[in-house]
């Protein structure tokens, strides 16, 4: 019987087959692209490759395409309904991860993970702080996800074809408070596969974490120019340049990266990855003490109209509320919450009321009522994993309710927030940011 680049026996009409699966797979997990025009010429070679179909899936839905990924999802579980066990289980954890059964995908993968650990497709949807861990609504994701690759660690060992795993396993670690170990991991993941986006993204977070902004804006500068604008993680790495910028207070910089390759005008993304990077890269520049353009605001907030005609998961659903506070659309950040609710009603939102009270905090920001932003927020912040994304993504939470208490006037609320964070992790500049701000607000 066949095997795959991981050495599993799986079923194929050829090598050829399986080497253009292999290869698609590479690509996907690289965040680079390609993946899907490998997987055709798979199931070009084998019409009736199960898990080609599969991987098809996976590179359509990379690329945004989710009713397309349903269907060739589906197929690949009927097609490998006479096939082993183990190609079964994948197809099936696939397509209901495609089709937004989340907690049975999850609950599958964990024990087709312990029965079958070098099975990565159906391991990589639990991973990310996107994936079926991270948007599951947990409290712990993070530490979720890395018992989860440290229950597997033994079968991938450092070889060549581990760059994947190490690349996941890096960042995850990074993301729970481990960032050295993390960091290892993902400079390792480098070595071996130096174009791998995930890994150059885990890497930021880990310059993010230790709070130095130089070294990560030279790390992903480096590196950017050989990346395809074309490609799904090409905004965001620029979103981290432009982040990194803000950090060291060069607001023009960050505006100039912001317009270049994050902006709606500018960004290839998808829909989400770019209304989030921009909600959140206008709204720390307005949070670091500068005015974002009401221009820039505007068309964002069309963006968002156009491409969100209704709210989604907690993580889109409070950057939709940032855009509608950015444009000062009171109307709309009402009609938003109004809607939030309702879904959190219907038992929609995986993270509970959190989200609800977010979208209240930014409406208090909003309207200048700091003191009641800042308390929510604050009291919020042991919970918002439940909302997903990265720490990087989430500390927008902990400098919103910095600023708003700064703003309503009490330093020294401000100041214990921040510390919160500064003492607990490696430092992120805060006193030098908490030092800028509030000399601005003095001075308004």
């Amino acid at each position: 019987m066949l095997k795959d680049r991981f050495d599993q026996p799986i079923t194929a009409a050829s090598t050829l087959a399986v080497e253009r699966n292999d290869e698609a797979i590479d690509r996907i997990f690289a965040l680079q692209l390609g993946g899907e025009a490998l997987a055709d010429e798979a199931l070009a070679a084998d019409p009736d490759f199960a898990l080609a179909h599969c991987t098809k899936a996976r590179a359509m839905l990379q690329r945004g395409d989710v009713k397309g990924a349903c269907e060739w999802a589906a197929r690949g579980r009927d097609l490998a309904m006479r096939l082993s066990e183990r190609e079964r289980m994948h197809a099936d954890i696939v397509c209901r991860a495609i089709h937004g059964e989340s907690p049975a995908a999850l609950g599958l993968l964990r024990g087709h993970a312990a029965a079958h650990p070098r099975d990565a497709v159906p391991l990589s949807f639990a991973l990310g702080v996107y994936g079926l861990l991270g948007f599951g609504g947990f409290a712990d994701f993070e530490t979720q996800q890395v018992a989860l690759l440290d229950s597997v660690a033994s079968a991938w060992g450092e070889g060549d074809e581990a760059w994947w795993f190490l690349a996941a396993h890096g960042w995850a670690r990074v993301e729970a408070d481990d960032a050295e170990h993390g960091i290892a991991l993902l400079d390792r993941a480098l070595a071996l596969k130096p174009d791998n986006a995930n890994a150059v993204h885990g890497r930021a977070h880990g310059y993010y974490e230790q709070g130095a902004p130089a070294d990560g804006e030279a790390f992903i500068a480096d590196w950017l120019p050989s990346y395809s604008r074309d490609a799904v993680l090409h905004g965001h790495l620029a979103w981290h340049v432009a982040l990194f910028a803000l950090q060291q207070g060069d607001a023009e910089r960050a505006v100039a990266i912001y317009d270049d390759a994050v902006s709606p005008a500018a960004s290839r993304a998808l829909p989400m990855f770019t209304m989030i990077d921009c909600a959140s890269l206008l709204f720390r520049h307005l949070l670091h003490g500068h005015r974002p353009d009401a221009t820039r605001c505007r068309r964002l907030a069309d963006y968002a109209a156009e491409r969100f005609r209704k709210p989604g998961g907690p993580f889109v659903n409070i950057h939709l509320a940032l855009v509608h506070a950015l444009a000062e659309d009171e109307a709309a950040m009402t009609a938003h919450r109004e809607s939030v609710e309702m879904m959190l009603a219907d038992g929609r939102q995986p993270s509970g009321p959190i989200v609800a009270q977010i979208c209240a905090a930014f409406a208090d920001y909003a309207a200048g009522r700091y003191a009641a932003a800042a308390t929510i927020l604050e009291n919020l912040l042991p919970e918002t994993a439940r909302l997903g994304g990265s720490r990087a993504q989430r500390d927008l939470l902990v400098d919103a309710a910095v600023a708003a208490w700064l703003r309503s006037g009490d330093f020294a609320a401000a100041q214990a927030v921040a510390e919160g964070r500064w003492k607990k992790r490696a430092g992120h500049l805060d006193e030098r940011w908490l030092s800028r701000v509030s000399a601005q607000v003095a001075a308004a």
